[in-house]
């Protein structure tokens, strides 16, 4: 079966890769493709190079850019498509949506952005199964959930194992340095993503941390270079820098997810209130301050308070008792199209 999954967030080669892998091992021919925005060449190359992804399409920043871009998108797959014979078509939201249905080929949306409203429903019109966690109160005849979050499709246990290894090419020590996640301003979901700034950064080293910063826009290097060890992303493990931190700060969702589910302190400095977060909020994984104030202080707090071992007890707990394993869900949604 040729099955096509198309990338268009870093997050999403992580989320795709076990399941990908394991289709691929049971002889079904895997189609990556993907959308140049940021590192993700870069990480999509490192990560499933092996399937020699192919680039369809670049990510704009303007509203009405982004819509003419998708649309000459969909217009390319439309041949695509037909060209490589896909069976199936997997991804997360909307990105092939419309060029699947024309072609008449079972298209898979997974999701956990319900508050990002085009394109939900975008992908939601034209889905033959929009998948998605059941934290998102949504019901129609072809939404399908599942109980946790997306990123433990790369974080579970069955498929991650952190190691010290990793810090040793930085110089760092376990809980000794803060991990911090910057997000570029490109997507229409951090357009007011701007707290984490120089301010943070002195405030942290005032403590005597040190601060692995990850850019996603390598244009601010230089306003950050001499404050922090600056990450050459991909890194090979950024999972286990993540795990050892002494807490994260990430202006960026996902990064700050995939930190609670590694048991590390998060304060999240993002806008956007999503239903996703709402659990890790609520068991104190995730601590999300919007002003330069609050996260001041949510950082003297986290510097003096150990919360790590609560946090890793009821994440494990959950992941033991309630949460499902995305990997298994994508391939249990794609194998009910298996020929």
């Amino acid at each position: 079966m040729n099955i096509l999954i198309d990338i268009n967030h870093p997050v999403d080669v992580n989320y795709f890769k076990n399941a990908a892998k394991e289709l691929a091992n049971k002889g079904h021919r895997i189609i990556i493709t993907y959308r140049l925005r940021g590192k993700l060449e870069s990480i999509i190359n490192f990560e499933l190079g092996e399937f020699n992804p192919i680039k369809i399409g670049k990510h704009y920043s303007t509203f009405f850019a982004k819509i003419i871009a998708q649309l000459k998108r969909d217009l390319v797959f439309l041949f695509f498509h037909k060209k490589n014979m896909v069976d199936l078509s997997v991804c997360f939201g909307p990105t092939n949506a419309i060029s699947s249905w024309l072609n008449k080929i079972p298209y898979l949306a997974f999701e956990d952005d319900f508050e990002y409203k085009i394109p939900f429903y975008h992908a939601n019109i034209f889905a033959t199964r929009h998948i998605m966690p059941s934290y998102i109160c949504v019901k129609k005849k072809n939404i399908y959930n599942y109980k946790g979050l997306k990123e433990l499709a790369y974080l579970h246990p069955n498929y991650f194992t952190p190691t010290i290894e990793e810090l040793k090419n930085y110089d760092l020590k376990p809980y000794r340095y803060v991990f911090i996640r910057k997000v570029a301003n490109v997507s229409l979901n951090y357009k007011k993503e701007d707290n984490l700034n120089i301010i943070v950064i002195k405030n942290i080293k005032k403590l005597g941390l040190k601060i692995l910063l990850s850019l996603e826009d390598e244009k601010m290097k230089n306003y950050f270079k001499d404050e922090c060890i600056i990450l050459d992303e991909p890194v090979n493990d950024i999972y286990s820098l993540m795990k050892y931190a002494k807490f994260t700060i990430s202006s960026g969702d996902s990064m700050a997810r995939e930190s609670c589910l590694l048991g590390t302190p998060t304060i999240y400095t993002g806008s956007r209130d999503m239903a996703v977060n709402k659990e890790l909020i609520d068991i104190g994984g995730m601590f999300k301050e919007n002003t330069i104030e609050k996260i001041l202080n949510r950082i003297n707090y986290l510097s003096k308070n150990e919360a790590r071992h609560r946090i890793e007890k009821l994440v494990k707990y959950k992941i033991m008792n309630e949460w499902d394993d995305p990997t298994k869900v994508i391939l249990k949604h794609i194998n009910d199209f298996v020929k």
